[in-house]
């Protein structure tokens, strides 16, 4: 297994938005320059300069979630100390602001954020005109309805295409993406990491001797002899033709192995263990604290090639 982490493609746009966003303030901030309007120049090329630091940030960390809630309130306070150094002309900003702030966080964070914004505009535009304020607010508030409605829709079906992907097409259990997704979230949020893989001994001959329609009947019941056996916090995963991978949560070293021998033995217990003379070799390890994510893959991947290499139907406990 491989527990390299990719770019998705929500991580790309963020890094582009955010490229996009330091150069339009940047030009303006050269515009300044060209007009002598030092205070703003300097404020525009701030605000660049703490915007690469944020996307170099979440380049290098690829923590694009962390980088998305910086500048967005990077943009709105941005908009916010233009209009009082510069006056109403500039409110043009929170136009931008307000998509940005809409496409980068959820929609009750940006919420949150967009409406402060807008109470700090409020009592900015306060000395303009009456057409200027009827004008500015309604814009922004018809513009800021339109934002919030793209976002709901676009949470909504973003929440049931991550579903889909993480989603074992057979058995509906977790697949192998959502594996690696896990593994990748949980050590960044400082977790330890306990995995238990399985795999189904002499699942061949099912699919050889009585075919794949037999074969799958078999995955669903090996499916749910493992998922009757494991708590809610812990989560099953389907990595593999006949391999699975239990990723344990908060579990003490001897509370791991008690949960692999009942595995292993409920299984052998079970009737499709019995109808289809089908075994479980297990690996069972911790990652350690220095450990990459893929050296400890590797040393389960080991673990389990030699309880197959040596007989099979056994479970392997690796040393802390």
């Amino acid at each position: 297994m491989n527990g390299k982490q990719q770019r998705t493609e929500q991580d790309i746009i963020v890094l582009g938005l955010i490229g996009i966003y330091c150069i339009a303030v940047g030009l303006m901030g050269m515009y300044r320059m060209w007009r002598l309007e030092y205070t703003l120049m300097i404020l525009d090329w701030s605000l660049v300069a703490v915007s690469l630091v944020i996307l170099f940030y979440a380049w290098y960390s690829r923590n694009t979630r962390l980088a998305s809630y910086y500048v967005a309130i990077l943009a709105v306070i941005g908009t916010e100390l233009t209009v009082a150094l510069k006056g109403i002309e500039q409110i043009y900003w929170a136009y931008p602001a307000v998509a940005l702030v809409f496409y980068l966080l959820p929609p009750k964070h940006a919420i949150i954020l967009w409406v402060i914004g807008l109470m700090i505009l409020a009592v900015q535009i306060m000395d303009a005109s009456v057409i200027e304020i009827v004008t500015i607010s309604s814009t922004l508030i018809v513009t800021s309805m339109f934002c919030l409605l793209f976002a709901l829709k676009m949470n909504q079906q973003n929440n049931k295409l991550r579903k889909i992907s993480r989603q074992d097409v057979m058995t509906k259990i977790h697949n192998r993406r959502a594996f690696y997704e896990d593994l990748i979230s949980r050590k960044e949020q400082g977790e330890s990491l306990t995995a238990l893989f399985i795999d189904l001994d002499n699942f061949k001959n099912v699919n050889d001797l009585l075919g794949h329609v037999e074969g799958d009947l078999v995955l669903h019941a090996a499916t749910d002899v493992i998922n009757n056996l494991i708590k809610p916090k812990h989560r099953l995963y389907r990595v593999g033709g006949d391999e699975f991978v239990v990723l344990a949560n908060r579990l003490k070293r001897q509370e791991v192995s008690d949960l692999a021998q009942t595995i292993h033995q409920r299984f052998a217990e079970s009737e499709v263990a019995k109808k289809h003379q089908l075994t479980l070799s297990m690996a069972v390890g911790s990652r350690y604290n220095n450990e990459s994510l893929n050296q400890w893959l590797n040393r389960l991947d080991t673990a389990l090639y030699d309880a197959k290499k040596n007989g099979r139907n056994q479970v392997v406990i690796l040393s802390d």
